[in-house]
């Protein structure tokens, strides 16, 4: 026999919040496993991928040109472009100097002396102050035996004289190229002499001058 209960009797109603609750979590399920088949088809980059785009990037930084800067000129002033030439003492420094340049007073000797004697010695090596060309090698005349040198001193030309030189010692002919310190003769007493010595002299633009100041302003070796 069916039992029915009776009519004062009520079945409590279900609360709509508790339903709404329900069917929330229902959604947010659904929701969480569609999410996470999505995230699944993401594509996710090999770790190959990663090192050849390195590599690519490398590549590029290696392989980059800076662009071409433009340098200013240099300009050179004229100390930059003067020329330099070894010059030397044509024997010792140290060696007496027996007579100066100019004006003079002595028997058997010139009166205007164009140039100075230096006595290191008869028979001494002679050498030639700087690189040049001989242009005369004589052996007669008041020098005796004697060499002219041509010379290209810092831009100037310069000729330097050695006379009074050793019969047979001449080591050089005109035309000759020398080197700066190369032996052209030895001292002696040829020409117009009183005693073995050697004359020298210097030549700037066919002129003689003092070879004294000449030479301390110019030797540098």
């Amino acid at each position: 026999m069916p039992h029915y209960l009776p009519r004062h009797v009520l079945v409590p109603a279900i609360p709509r919040h508790i339903g709404f609750l329900n069917y929330n979590r229902r959604l947010l399920a659904m929701g969480a496993v569609v999410a996470s088949g999505a995230m699944g088809g993401i594509y996710a980059m090999p770790a190959s991928a990663e090192v050849i785009h390195e590599e690519v990037h490398v590549a590029e930084l290696q392989s980059y040109m800076a662009p071409p800067i433009a340098m200013p000129a240099i300009v050179r002033d004229s100390f930059g472009m003067s020329t330099f030439t070894l010059v030397q003492w044509p024997v010792p420094s140290t060696t007496e100097l027996s007579s100066g340049f100019g004006y003079r007073s002595c028997d058997g000797c010139s009166t205007n002396h164009l140039g100075i004697d230096l006595n290191p010695g008869n028979g001494y090596p002679i050498q030639a102050v700087a690189d040049g060309v001989v242009v005369t090698a004589e052996t007669d005349g008041a020098l005796g035996v004697h060499v002219v040198i041509e010379h290209s001193v810092n831009g100037e030309i310069v000729r330097s004289i050695y006379g009074h030189m050793q019969f047979g010692s001449m080591m050089v002919a005109v035309g000759d190229t020398v080197a700066r310190g190369q032996q052209i003769g030895v001292v002696g007493s040829t020409g117009e002499s009183t005693g073995p010595h050697l004359h020298f002299g210097i030549m700037i633009d066919g002129a003689e001058v003092d070879p004294l100041p000449w030479l301390l302003s110019n030797v540098n070796s």
